[in-house]
């Protein structure tokens, strides 16, 4: 078996997108389970940016024998915003993450133009009503630089449950307001995501991730349609930041990329042809996530 390939077995993917979805998707969740179970991954994370993927996390484990799902819950409008009665449901149902806001953030229109989608490659099937396209964004300071109390009790429910909380879309300045409440109430497994696709620097990766924070660099940064970064750099921040603070996943389910598994691999290929060990692959996809999900 290839390196690439091999690299694969006892993977932990804690970002992957899957049908049923509004936004169109290349699997369904039993499919994308059987295709990473296929390839020898141990675990995915299933997410969606405006339901709780706690059910078919649940199906899915019930029906694929071999690999572990589970599901998580992103504080968009859809469930009501930050919303601690929509997390304190998703974490009775087994959430393993919890999401700050994503498509609905108000830094997710200064990321790609549009609220509520993507724009090009990802846009909701049939559109947005008027009055969803006018729907105030969410934003989780306000001009005191201070979060409301239900993000405090939001922070309470993670830190209790022992899950990951998950930056989101936000931005970086409300980052740096919630990661001290966040440490504050007891929050251990924080994750900020794509950071390319954040548009975050390389310096302001480092600060969060010397104060604790996970960074997850994803396939689909480096992928044709959203393409945010070179190999070359991508490779450049990881040996700056050490891959002792980094994570690895897909981000993968839309149909302009490939299926999950293939963007894990192609991920390891390019890796290895950086001159990263498989150690240090292995540390940032098997272990740190392991770590992470599993508690």
């Amino acid at each position: 078996m290839r390196p690439d390939e091999e690299l694969l077995h006892g993977a932990v993917d804690i970002h992957v997108h899957q049908a049923p979805d509004i936004y169109p998707r290349i699997q369904d969740y039993l499919d994308l389970g059987r295709g990473a179970r296929q390839a020898g991954i141990r675990a995915l994370c299933l997410k969606c940016h405006n339901f709780p993927t706690v059910q078919m996390a649940q199906t899915a484990q019930k029906e694929l024998e071999g690999i572990d799902v589970f599901g998580s819950l992103v504080c968009n409008l859809h469930v009501g915003g930050v919303n601690p009665i929509a997390v304190e449901t998703a974490l009775k149902y087994g959430a393993r993450q919890i999401y700050l806001p994503t498509v609905d953030s108000a830094n997710h229109e200064r990321l790609v133009g549009f609220v509520g989608q993507h724009g090009k490659g990802l846009m909701v099937k049939g559109g947005l009503s008027k009055y969803t396209k006018e729907a105030a964004r969410l934003h989780l300071i306000n001009n005191q630089n201070e979060v409301s109390r239900e993000l405090r009790e939001i922070l309470q429910l993670v830190a209790d449950a022992g899950v990951i909380l998950n930056f989101g879309h936000i931005s970086f300045a409300e980052m740096k307001a919630v990661l001290p409440l966040a440490r504050a109430q007891g929050v251990r497994r924080i994750v900020v995501d794509h950071p390319f696709f954040s548009k975050l620097s390389v310096l302001e990766q480092q600060t969060l991730a010397e104060h604790g924070v996970f960074v997850n660099y994803t396939a689909g940064e480096l992928l044709p349609r959203w393409w945010r970064v070179s190999i070359a750099d991508f490779s450049g921040a990881i040996r700056q930041i050490g891959p002792k603070r980094m994570i690895l996943s897909s981000d993968c389910g839309q149909i302009h990329n490939p299926p999950e598994p293939e963007a894990l691999r192609m991920l390891c290929q390019l890796l290895l042809e950086e001159e990263f060990t498989e150690e240090d692959i292995k540390r940032m996809l098997h272990q740190n996530p392991a770590e992470l999900l599993y508690g």
